[in-house]
């Protein structure tokens, strides 16, 4: 009989051993920070936002790299009044950006901090948002607004009065404006030629002058000019090769850099995910976006436009229509010129839909298909309808329906 009971309670204990294994485990695995160390990090996440606009991928605190989530965690705990922090891996949250601009009160800051860090030790993840009193904060400014409190906090030894934010990313994604380019040549060319006319009239009165303080007086001058021409002339290379960059939008195109119905290139999500896709390369960049709509967004049948743009990023969905304004908006916002297409297709299942598709702009190449509703189908290669049977109906650079 004890032979029996000891055979029937093996797998018991070495349930309980396993746990306890694993317990033990988690308890030394997991790093005590003083907060003085987080604080200092703090400084570092600043800087980093201010400067690369998104968040870091990871946070070194003393021997440990951190991510967002744990990091905020910990800094909430050390703005709070924690001498030392448990490293504890929260998960994080999608984001969910707004943008803001103002002022958060000393208070307000600790509530921040005081909610962020109850809801994260209750449900072991960082909330998306935070409703304080006065209004609610996204994920993403709540990691900036608590770093910039923290950076103060190191540096002066006590918390600041009040903080102001900004939230740090920019207006659109694209690293070139072709507007800029050509106002910018047409100023230096403008300034070239007013200098090369000064510059001669200068040598003519060097050539008729007879007193040689004038000569000397006006040889300084050309000198002066002469080297401010030579700087316009580097500044102006300079713009010529950006405008023949495969970044550079001819002016007949940027029409379709423009936000549209439902297609918002400002949109701060759509212009952070558009940083994080970017290439070095347009039709790298083109591909990438391609990519990840199709492989990120789920195809969903309805009609005409549901979510648009944000929405279809927010909720990972969307039919032709809301997959073809999010793959507009993050070209858009890129830099790259895109349109719809609205036609009537020949699928492979042998039925025949209206449809709706991309393309997208890439110089040295023109109009590239983009079509994301399926997964057979790559940047300028559509295999789930039959293009020579297919009509197209129109070309669109807003579809509002």
């Amino acid at each position: 009989m004890l032979k029996k009971t000891t055979k029937a309670c093996l797998p018991v204990i070495l349930i309980i051993l396993i746990l306890l294994e694993g317990a033990c485990a988690v308890e030394n695995g997991s790093e005590v920070l003083n907060s003085s160390e987080i604080l200092e990090a703090s400084v570092r996440v600043t800087s980093f936002m201010e400067k690369n606009q998104r968040l870091p991928e990871t946070i070194t605190v003393r021997n440990s790299t951190l991510d967002p989530a744990s990091y905020t965690y910990a800094l909430s705990r050390a703005l709070t009044g924690s001498a030392t922090v448990k490293v504890i891996s929260p998960g994080t949250p999608p984001l969910n950006i707004r943008r803001i601009s103002g002022t958060f009160t000393r208070s307000k800051c600790l509530e921040i901090a005081s909610k962020l860090r109850d809801f994260t030790a209750t449900h072991n993840r960082c909330p998306s948002t935070i409703s304080y009193n006065g209004g609610t904060v996204d994920f993403y400014n709540t990691v900036y607004l608590l770093s910039k409190t923290g950076a103060w906090k190191y540096s002066k030894g006590g918390m600041p009065g009040k903080v102001n934010i900004k939230t740090p990313i920019p207006r659109v994604a694209y690293r070139l404006d072709s507007n800029t380019v050509d106002l910018r040549i047409k100023s230096i060319t403008l300034k070239l030629k007013r200098t090369r006319k000064v510059m001669d009239a200068t040598l003519r009165k060097m050539k008729l002058t007879g007193n040689r303080n004038t000569l000397l007086r006006l040889q300084a001058r050309y000198r002066s000019l002469n080297s401010t021409f030579t700087s316009l002339q580097k500044q102006l290379r300079y713009y010529r090769d950006l405008k023949n960059s495969p970044w550079y939008v001819p002016a007949s195109l940027r029409v379709y850099l423009k936000t549209t119905a439902h297609c918002s290139v400002t949109d701060p999500n759509i212009v952070y995910l558009a940083r994080e896709l970017s290439e070095n390369t347009t039709y790298a960049t083109g591909d990438s976006i391609f990519r990840w709509v199709r492989d990120s967004i789920d195809y969903s049948f309805y009609y005409r436009t549901r979510y648009g743009a944000t929405g279809t990023l927010k909720y990972r969905t969307g039919n032709c229509v809301d997959q073809a304004h999010l793959l507009v908006a993050l070209a858009r916002t890129s830099g790259i010129p895109a349109r719809y297409v609205r036609g009537y297709c020949k699928f492979i299942s042998g039925n025949w839909y209206s449809h709706v598709w991309v393309q997208i702009w890439i110089r040295g190449r023109g109009w590239v298909t983009a079509d994301t509703t399926h997964t057979i189908n790559t940047l300028g290669c559509v295999r789930n309808w039959d293009r020579n049977a297919s009509k197209v109906k129109e070309t669109l650079r807003e579809y509002s329906l």
